[in-house]
């Protein structure tokens, strides 16, 4: 009876790719339908449900729960690496999390796991396995391409509500509701989320044979009125290294992104003089402030704390500072948490699955601005793409 039960489960759930699809239909639905709540809430109401987070954690607790017991239906078809990535960042963290629990009187273990560095931990290495899971099950990336059309009807009707916010000044649409700074998000309020969905979508228009013009134009504006600095970073880097095939012209480009960088305290202080929220911010911070979205005084901050005691077993595993306290620098905050050992197993894992260096954008953004690697439900969707564009080369 008990093998009947355990046969039909693996066929039913943790071996069929269907079963996967309603999976991540039900949490992308889910989660933008809980932000919606939370930003309708928070503009209409003056107060953010955050409580609802706790309806999101526990479906991807339960979503990590079958991923594990997928991957150790699938272990034999899995390749090893995924295993040796994903077990080396659960060992850094299980050692650093010991190692803080015996040295603090006042350790609790239900903060961790709720909201501090078991949290983030999850949130980092869940989509590792998904990806191992789900790459061997849609072979033929068929739920893949019924995902991202589900995607892409989200992202229009997202679109408009853009256009929308950014023709009427909607402040239920903006991507900084009520804080003065300008951009318009629609329903979307995940700010690492953003950028990455459109940024994502966008690489996937741009790399077809047969180019939706109409749905690039629409999500090429949508990521420039989201009124973040990543989106910008986005539209540069997919049409510098996607649509442009003129190595000459990626030349151009390049350098006067650099040259621009570089003589940022020319114009900056002029570009900002139309915003007060980015003037405040020039006045108190400087250029660099402005450019890195405060995320150089997140790094002097950090520097000053640990900097005293660094050793060579920080540098190796991290564990130096806790979640969630978070740098915004994929490369500094993996750093920081599992050491350099960390870092290189994430490098690896990423070099092993990116067959197209275009197909990098989303991490080389993370890497400045912004935190996709915080957020499973983004880099589970990215999973889709890059199995569906494996799927299209092959």
């Amino acid at each position: 009876m008990l093998q009947k039960f355990i046969i039909k489960g693996r066929k039913k759930i943790f071996e069929n790719v269907e079963f996967y699809y309603w999976l991540l239909f039900v949490l992308i639905t889910y989660f933008l339908f809980n932000r919606l709540l939370q930003k309708l809430s928070y503009v209409v109401l003056g107060n953010r449900w955050v409580d609802l987070r706790i309806g999101e954690s526990v479906l991807f607790g339960l979503t990590y729960i079958i991923v594990l017991i997928s991957c150790w239906f699938l272990r034999k078809r899995i390749p090893f690496f995924i295993f040796l990535c994903w077990g080396g960042l659960i060992f850094i963290f299980f050692i650093n999390e010991l190692s803080f629990a015996w040295t603090v009187p006042n350790y609790d273990i239900i903060q961790s796991i709720s909201k501090g560095q078991a949290y983030y931990t999850a949130k980092l290495t869940m989509p590792l396995l998904f990806w191992g899971v789900w790459s061997e099950l849609d072979k033929r990336s068929l739920y893949g391409v019924k995902l991202i059309n589900y995607l892409k009807f989200i992202l229009l009707v997202n679109s408009i509500l853009i256009i929308i916010g950014v023709c009427f000044n909607v402040s239920v649409f903006e991507s900084y509701p009520l804080s003065g700074r300008w951009g318009y998000s629609g329903i979307l309020w995940h700010l690492s989320f953003h950028s990455f969905i459109y940024g994502i979508y966008l690489m996937y228009l741009l790399k077809q044979k047969k180019r939706r013009w109409d749905l690039i134009i629409l999500f090429s504006l949508a990521l420039f009125f989201l009124g973040q600095k990543a989106g910008l970073l986005y539209l540069f880097l997919i049409y510098c290294l996607i649509f442009i095939t003129n190595n000459y012209l990626r030349l151009c480009m390049i350098t006067t992104f650099v040259i621009g960088a570089f003589s940022s305290h020319f114009w900056v202080p002029y570009v900002i003089s139309f915003s007060t929220f980015w003037q405040s911010v020039y006045n108190q911070h400087g250029v660099w402030g402005v450019l890195l979205s405060l995320r150089n005084k997140n790094i002097t901050e950090a520097w000053n704390e640990i900097s005293s005691d660094f050793n060579i077993y920080d540098i190796l595993f991290g564990g130096v500072i806790r979640y969630p306290i978070s740098l915004e620098m994929m490369p500094l905050d993996i750093f920081i948490y599992f050491g350099l050992i960390g870092v290189f197993l994430l490098i690896l894992f990423y070099l092993k699955i990116i067959k197209e260096f275009g197909w990098s954008i989303p991490l080389v953004v993370a890497c400045v601005a912004g935190g996709i690697y915080e957020a499973p439900m983004a880099i589970m969707i990215y999973f889709v793409f890059l199995k569906l564009n494996e799927n299209v080369k092959a």
